[in-house]
């Protein structure tokens, strides 16, 4: 075999090398802008949080403390609420503010005694929060964030 024909072989290997790579390479990026997409989505989603504007009675609360709001938060006395608040003022169960549609926030009073207030106005079963909206149950009160 003569120089020229190996020199032929290894160049024609070589471009066959650089294009496999090329393809790996832009198979990699596609699947990475494939992923990024569905990622963005999730993204798309609004995060909430109560701001404590005024603790009242509880111990457990101090002014300027955040609370996040992922799913659900039920709000009461009773120790079996996410939020249990030591207020003589609060129901058992006296309210729960959830996600819906991983945009909006919602707050709904549980048929509670002294019922709670948003932005200074009794609420009367289901409402949608904004940012800025002051909750207030018994003497605790808080402004939603997000």
């Amino acid at each position: 075999m003569d120089l020229s024909r190996l020199s032929m072989i290894f160049k024609i290997v070589i471009i066959g090398i650089v294009y496999i790579i090329i393809f790996w390479a832009l198979k990699i990026m596609y699947k990475d802008i494939k992923v990024g997409s569905r990622t963005a989505r999730r993204t798309d989603r609004k995060s909430f949080g109560l701001e404590v504007i005024n603790p009242g009675n509880n111990s457990n609360l101090r002014k300027g403390a955040v609370i996040p709001v992922r799913r659900e938060i039920t709000v009461g006395r009773k120790n079996d609420n996410q939020l249990i608040l030591e207020d003589p003022y609060a129901s058992g169960h006296h309210a729960r503010i959830y996600i819906k549609n991983g945009k909006d926030c919602i707050l709904e009073d549980l048929e509670s005694t002294n019922g709670t207030l948003l932005n200074g106005k009794k609420l009367r079963g289901k409402h949608y929060l904004n940012s800025g909206d002051e909750v207030r149950i018994g003497n605790t009160s808080f402004k939603v964030i997000g």
